[in-house]
C-alpha cells in the first residue's frame, strides 16, 4: 500500500463530518492492543489529526501513556477509507478545534455527552482515499464460512456471551484487527471479516489480512473489534494460535482471552468474570 506524509484537501474536507466510521487502536498498559470506535477522528491541517472527548474511554487514557496509534477512517458519504499511523501530542479543554466540534450537527444540541477535550495528533503515515473493497470482503466472508465446516468445535465453558456470538457471526458487522508492529505501533488491518468458530476461538481468512499475514506470528496478541450497522459493538482479545489449511482454505485461529464491552454508557470488561462491589464513595 503506497503511504503519504500528508493530508490533501480533499482528505480533510471528507473526513471532517462526524457522520462516518472511525477507528483508533492505541497499546494498553500490558502492551497489549485495543480498538476503539471514535467517529470524532479528523484532519485538521496537513499534518494534525484530532479526536474530540465526550466520555471518558480507556483508549484516550492508553494513548497518552504510550503515544503511537493507527487509524481507519470510512467516509458515509464518498464510501472513501483511509488508514495510517500517528502520534498523540496533547489535550485542550478550549480552543478552536473545540469550538468546530461543538458546531458539528451531531455536537451543536447535545446535552448529554458533549465533546468537552481535544486529543491532537501528529501524522506519521497515511494512505491515499481508497474506495470500498467490497469483492474482497465478499471473497472473504465466503471462505471463511467454507473453512468454518472443516474446523473442529470445542464444547468448553463459553467465553462469548449469545450477543457476542451473534455480533460477529452477523455478516453485516464490520471488523478491524489489530497486533503491535515491530516499529512500536498499534498496526490496525480493516475490513477482516471473521468470525466466531465457537465461544472462545475467532477464525479468519489468511488472505484477508493482506501485508499483514507475514507479520503475525503464533503466540502474538491480536485484538478484533466489531461493530454493527447500529453501532453496537464488541472488543475480544486473545492469542494467535496459527495458520492452518481446511478443506483448501488457509485460515487463522484467535484463541480468545479477555473481552469487552465497548459501548457507553458503561465500557467495562465481560471476560474474565470481574465480581461486583458496592459503590462505597461517590467522586
Amino acid at each position: 500500500m503506497i503511504t503519504k506524509s500528508r493530508f490533501n484537501a480533499f482528505d480533510i474536507k471528507e473526513t471532517a463530518p462526524l457522520e462516518k466510521i472511525g477507528i483508533c487502536a492505541t497499546q494498553n498498559l500490558e502492551g497489549g492492543p485495543h480498538i476503539t470506535f471514535i467517529n470524532s477522528l479528523m484532519a485538521v491541517n496537513e499534518t494534525t489529526m484530532t479526536l474530540g472527548q465526550f466520555i471518558r474511554g480507556n483508549s484516550k487514557y492508553f494513548m497518552q501513556k504510550n503515544p503511537k496509534a493507527a487509524f481507519f477512517i470510512l467516509s458515509v458519504r464518498t464510501k472513501k477509507t483511509w488508514t495510517g499511523k500517528i502520534v498523540w501530542t496533547k489535550k485542550q479543554d478550549q480552543g478552536t478545534e473545540l469550538e468546530m466540534y461543538k458546531e458539528k450537527p451531531l455536537q451543536r444540541y447535545n446535552s448529554y455527552f458533549p465533546i468537552h477535550r481535544v486529543h491532537y495528533f501528529d501524522l506519521v503515515e497515511t494512505s491515499s482515499a481508497t474506495g470500498l473493497p467490497i469483492l474482497k470482503m465478499i471473497r472473504s466472508t465466503l471462505m471463511t464460512l467454507a473453512a468454518r465446516v472443516f474446523l473442529e468445535k470445542k464444547q468448553a465453558r463459553p467465553v462469548l456471551k449469545p450477543y457476542g456470538e451473534k455480533l460477529f457471526n452477523s455478516l453485516l458487522t464490520l471488523k478491524f484487527l489489530s497486533f503491535i508492529g515491530r516499529d512500536g505501533f498499534p498496526c490496525l488491518v480493516p475490513f477482516v471479516q471473521c468470525m466466531p468458530l465457537d465461544s472462545r476461538r475467532v477464525v479468519v481468512y489468511a488472505r484477508a489480512l493482506g501485508q499483514a499475514q507475514s507479520q503475525i506470528e503464533t503466540d502474538m496478541e491480536i485484538a478484533v473489534f466489531c461493530l454493527s450497522t447500529t453501532l453496537e459493538s464488541m472488543l475480544v482479545r486473545g492469542k494467535f494460535a496459527g495458520y492452518s489449511r481446511r478443506g483448501g482454505v488457509k485460515t487463522g485461529i484467535i484463541d480468545i482471552t479477555w473481552v469487552y464491552n465497548s459501548m457507553p454508557p458503561n465500557s467495562d470488561q465481560i471476560y474474565p468474570e470481574k465480581d461486583l462491589t458496592p459503590v462505597t464513595a461517590f467522586e
